[in-house]
């Protein structure tokens, strides 16, 4: 029944539910009746009712052979209600208590991640790791960009390690610059932070280094569906790759707002 339901969505147990609907409906009763209308073993139902006692929802006489009244379901349900929000601010305050050393653990595994490549099949897995990768970020993002373009927001991911004082540099190639979604957002991380530059020309791939150890490379080739993107945690590739982008980006002119020189 959708009563019983709530009961139990309330914290309390099928049984629990059962017990103090049945006493609403006839009551007083004593332990053995109640037992015998709910369909609860005799040798439960005293546990049953202790904790219903206990939980503000039933009344019970002293001695063994005491019977039992439900409280009233206004009383009762704002009792529960209060324990559920007394409980959850309990739970909060342990989350709050354990959540540095949960994070410290996640980011000591991500630091040194045993998987040295990763293979992303999905553009979605791709932009979650795109952001994860960002937010972990501590000193340097630079990435070079060519089409396909698969970024279709503000990219708050980049915004958000400017404002932790992230160094972000993009190298972009001309053709790219006409990108409806680079065109519409440039100027907005240009003026948070990021140092761009326009290469006059086709670049000859797209990648990401993150902190000088992380490399995030898409991969597109003709007639090969599913591999989107590769992680590569190396410093040897980061260092190759942080070497042709510093060339890159010595060969690129600076943007500023407004567009391409």
């Amino acid at each position: 029944m959708q009563t019983e339901t709530l009961l139990e969505d309330l914290g309390l147990s099928k049984t629990e539910a059962r017990v103090y609907l049945c006493l609403l409906e006839q009551s007083p009763l004593a332990a053995g009746t109640i037992a015998d209308l709910t369909g609860t073993s005799r040798s439960s139902v005293y546990l049953i009712l202790r904790s219903l006692v206990d939980k503000g929802l039933v009344d019970a006489g002293a001695g063994y052979n005491s019977r039992y009244q439900p409280a009233a379901p206004d009383r009762a349900l704002a009792g529960l209600l209060a324990r559920g929000r007394d409980e959850l601010r309990e739970r909060e305050k342990r989350v709050e208590t354990a959540l540095p050393d949960l994070m410290k653990l996640f980011q000591d595994n991500a630091g040194s991640d045993g998987e040295i490549v990763e293979i992303l099949r999905t553009p979605k897995l791709v932009g979650e790791r795109f952001d994860r990768l960002h937010a972990a970020a501590e000193h340097t993002v630079d990435f070079v960009v060519r089409e396909p373009v698969q970024l279709g927001g503000t990219n708050q991911a980049e915004l958000d390690a400017l404002g932790r004082g992230v160094r972000a540099r993009a190298v972009y190639d001309r053709a790219v610059m006409g990108n409806a979604s680079i065109a519409r957002n440039i100027d907005a991380w240009v003026e948070a932070g990021e140092q761009a530059r326009v290469y006059d020309g086709e670049l000859p791939m797209k990648f990401a280094v993150f902190d000088s150890h992380t490399v995030v490379m898409p991969l597109f080739t003709p007639g090969v569906s599913g591999v989107v993107a590769i992680i590569v945690r190396s410093r040897e590739l980061a260092g190759a790759l942080g070497f042709l982008f510093q060339t890159l980006w010595e060969r690129s002119s600076p943007l500023g707002r407004g567009g391409p020189p």
